[in-house]
């Protein structure tokens, strides 16, 4: 159960309230995306959403509450994304398994971290071992079971264990990586990312390659 101090402060009981709540996680998202964790503030999340800190301050009782809040509106979105959008590499497959198709899922993969604005920063930065570490952490747990089933479906024979030790590779792997990106410049960002998806897509790869006969 969270803690008071990250529990929204109420939920919105109108259309009018809904609307101002998810303006100001969507303020949330784009701010942790340009500034990070560390200058969020309330009263920047406030003028971002063109509200009041009033406003703010009736449905969060702090930046911590809102970030919380974000954290489990993505853990909802993660499943779906991975069903729509992940999923469609998997339809129409024939033949064993290569590493230009692995590349394609892993590149999916990857595009969670821009559909989504602050997700990368959630999943990769110090909040994960902070107050927020049980909601930070969630997002890991989420979209690992979720490409485990995925895997699961693609790949039934292969044993569970071999399935959920690789998936936990890419989520950390994809974790640390990922979460240098903000702070390179745009040409090592580039190089990380690219590198990123052969590195996981060769080792995807081998891990769910069929024997050869």
């Amino acid at each position: 159960m969270a803690s008071v101090e990250l529990q929204q402060r109420r939920a919105p009981s109108q259309a009018r309230g809904h609307q101002r709540v998810k303006a100001l996680l969507d303020a949330t998202a784009t701010l942790l995306e340009e500034l990070g964790y560390d200058a969020l503030t309330t009263k920047a999340i406030a003028e971002r959403a063109e509200t009041s800190i009033g406003s703010f301050y009736q449905f969060f009782p702090n930046r911590d509450a809102a970030v919380a809040a974000l954290v489990d509106r993505y853990r909802e979105q993660i499943r779906h994304y991975v069903r729509e959008s992940v999923r469609t590499h998997f339809e129409g497959r024939e033949g064993g398994l290569t590493a230009s198709w692995v590349g394609s899922v892993v590149d999916g993969l990857r595009s969670l971290f821009h559909s989504f604005p602050g997700f990368g920063r959630l999943f990769s930065s110090s909040v994960s071992e902070g107050s927020l570490g049980a909601h930070a952490n969630a997002l890991r747990t989420e979209m690992l079971a979720s490409l485990e089933e995925l895997m699961a479906e693609a790949f039934p024979d292969v044993p569970a264990e071999r399935r959920h030790r690789s998936m936990l590779m890419v989520v950390e792997t994809a974790r640390a990586v990922l979460g240098r990106v903000p702070y390179v410049d745009e040409t090592t960002a580039r190089t990380l990312r690219e590198e990123l998806d052969e590195m996981l897509a060769l080792y995807l790869a081998a891990c769910f390659e069929q024997p050869r006969r």
